[in-house]
């Protein structure tokens, strides 16, 4: 090689490191548990609280936050989904059309459409019905339910409660999944994580999908 050629070809390289550079985004570490690598998020083949079919796919350019839970769950659902209300409610009227909670119920048993939507209709109220946005409920059979479970490494189980009049509750992952606009399973938050830093990463995959 030539000292032109490699004068050339070391220009060539800063244009290039410059212009990567300039599309990469701000310094941004995710605060949840991030998937290395991230992967394609697993389709919750489910029915919301309308009796539609749900699909990821149609979902695809807005960001996710996917929870399990139940109706009848005591503390940690309501509190986990008071968060993801509250993410909504601050985030600016364009961001908010681009983030969609979405509640996977691990009791269909008692989970009704009808309960669904009495349930999720509180925390809808929470972020303001302003905007024509909502949370998605979703539920399914034994057999589609466990089928996401095992997609998303979650579980669930019934415990008896024979002194009690609701019979049993359901112990299950607490966890939030993320999935990006792209339909990339990207990171999870535990339970108990800061409401900031889950707002932190909605808002950055949104920017990143908006190319900010």
């Amino acid at each position: 090689m030539t000292p032109r050629v490699r004068l050339f070809a070391w220009w060539i390289a800063i244009a290039v490191g410059l212009l990567l550079a300039a599309c990469l985004p701000a310094d941004h570490r995710l605060r949840g548990v991030p998937y290395r690598p991230v992967r394609p998020a697993p389709d919750l083949a489910l029915t919301d609280q309308r009796g539609q079919s749900f699909s990821l796919q149609h979902y695809r350019g807005k960001v996710l936050a996917v929870y399990f839970g139940y109706t009848y769950c005591p503390d940690v659902c309501p509190i986990t989904l008071a968060q993801l209300a509250q993410v909504w409610r601050d985030l600016s009227a364009e961001e908010a059309r681009s983030f969609q909670p979405v509640f996977v119920t691990v009791d269909p048993e008692r989970d009704t459409e009808a309960m669904l939507t009495r349930y999720l209709a509180a925390f809808d109220n929470a972020v303001g019905t302003d905007l024509g946005l909502g949370f998605i409920g979703l539920r399914g059979d034994s057999e589609a339910l466990n089928k996401v479970l095992s997609d998303y490494n979650a579980k669930a189980y019934k415990r008896p409660q024979p002194s009690s009049a609701i019979g049993y509750t359901m112990d299950h992952t607490a966890s939030i999944f993320i999935i990006d606009a792209a339909g990339r399973l990207v990171e999870w938050f535990p339970y108990g994580s800061a409401t900031e830093d889950i707002m932190a990463d909605i808002r950055y995959l949104i920017q990143q999908k908006e190319g900010r």
